[in-house]
């Protein structure tokens, strides 16, 4: 059962969520100064053209389109990088942060030259805790932290050094109060955003390969599924009979369009019968019962699931052939014993996989079944405990790789209950 962890899959789709946020933002801001600038424009040419006193007038000072300018500039410029560089960069959210609050911040000193200074208290108050907001988008928490301590900082530096003493003073208090309620509502629902989305990612991953039963547990109690430990499994190999030669004659297309209508259905199978995938290899699945947890019946559930397969071929191939394949048979073979089951591999890519001879004597049985047939290895055959299995046994089969030969069972599927 190959696949990228659960915390790498996330990480690359959050990744990927903050560099397209990254874009968005920018291209909004972009074009939000520039109809700032364009109506600032309009109404500089109204007012040119009109008599009204200066004192009703509420110019915009050049320091103030100046920083604004700047702003557009330095957004073009982001959305020129991430054209250039679009791959993900860890410091780049908090560079921008640290860019925007320092652009609101000239923004906020600048309005000190407008013709009435307290006007400028409340446009830094907004216009920082805008940029908070913003943060969010990069679904980071420290990015959220970061916004809110500089803007903190930064109003609090602006207004105490303005000339509007000793107002400032409780436009200071005001605004921090401000920016720690926009910090923290912001932070909270990140954090939510990221802890539902991480839980959407890794109940996913795990429905790939699980039961549904024994996601929800795997879910519920992650430490025990990944903590590799040594188990009595039973494990199930079916092969498609003569793929070798049938794919031969075959388009590389056809043959995966081939497998792709047989795996679903004999995964269906071993999903009702509460068993794990472990892993596809080529034309042959690879299931286990009593691995990542164990049951009673695990055995049972391992000899039912491989008689609903054979059984479930005549429905298959119906489809297959309405499909324009050919109909296929397949061979089945299941061995229970002792293996070690856990994940294995490296940080970025893991599997969750059964070590063991188990899985190889599984394995040289299903090879030694005929087409149509399901034969059991005797330690399965002394696990059953539900009646209505009725087994046939084989002269000794000797298989690759064992010294003795193997005691197995055919399974009569025609006189077995369902």
């Amino acid at each position: 059962m190959a696949t990228t962890a659960p915390p790498d899959d996330f990480e690359r789709l959050r990744r990927a969520r903050e560099t397209a946020n990254e874009r968005v933002v920018s291209l909004v801001v972009t074009g939000s100064v520039v109809s700032l600038l364009v109506s600032q424009l309009v109404t500089d040419l109204v007012v040119s053209y009109d008599d009204v006193p200066d004192e009703r007038q509420l110019l915009v000072s050049p320091q103030v389109t100046l920083v604004t300018v700047t702003t557009l500039l330095a957004h073009v410029a982001v959305l020129v990088l991430l054209a250039v560089r679009p791959g993900y960069d860890a410091w780049r959210k908090y560079a921008l942060v640290v860019m925007r609050v320092a652009l609101m911040g000239f923004m906020g000193w600048a309005q000190w030259f407008n013709r009435i200074p307290a006007f400028g208290l409340l446009v830094p108050s907004m216009m920082l805790m805008m940029v908070i907001v913003l943060a969010g988008l990069t679904f980071s928490r420290r990015a959220v932290l970061l916004a809110g301590c500089l803007a903190a900082v930064t109003y609090c530096t602006l207004t105490l050094l303005g000339p509007t003493w000793p107002l400032s003073i409780r436009a200071c208090v005001l605004s921090v109060q401000g920016f720690a309620m926009a910090t923290a509502v912001t932070y909270y629902v990140v954090d939510g955003m990221l802890r539902l989305h991480r839980e959407s990612v890794a109940s996913e991953h795990l429905a790939r390969f699980f039961a549904p039963e024994v996601a929800a547990r795997i879910a519920a109690e992650p430490q025990l599924a990944v903590r590799a430990t040594e188990s009595r499994v039973t494990v199930l190999f079916a092969d498609i009979s003569g793929f070798t030669a049938m794919s031969a004659t075959m388009a590389p297309q056809q043959v995966v369009d081939l497998l792709n209508a047989y795996f679903p259905p004999m995964v269906e199978i071993v999903f009702r019968h509460g068993g794990t995938l472990e892993k596809f290899i080529g034309d042959a699945l690879v299931a286990i019962w009593g691995a990542p947890f164990t049951r009673d019946d695990d055995a049972d559930r391992a000899v039912a699931a491989a008689i609903e397969m054979q059984r479930g071929m005549e429905a298959l191939n119906g489809r297959l052939v309405a499909a324009g394949h050919g109909p296929i048979a397949i061979h089945v073979g299941l061995c229970s014993g002792p293996v070690a089951a856990g994940y294995i591999g490296t940080d970025q890519y893991v599997q969750y996989a059964v070590i063991g001879d188990t899985t190889n004597v599984a394995s040289r049985i299903c090879s030694a079944a005929a087409a149509g047939e399901v034969l059991i290895a005797d330690s399965t055959r002394s696990l059953l405990a539900r009646g209505g299995v009725v087994l046939e046994a084989l002269p000794p089969v000797a298989v690759k790789g064992k010294a003795d030969p193997l005691r197995l069972h055919r399974i009569d599927l025609a006189a077995s209950a369902a």
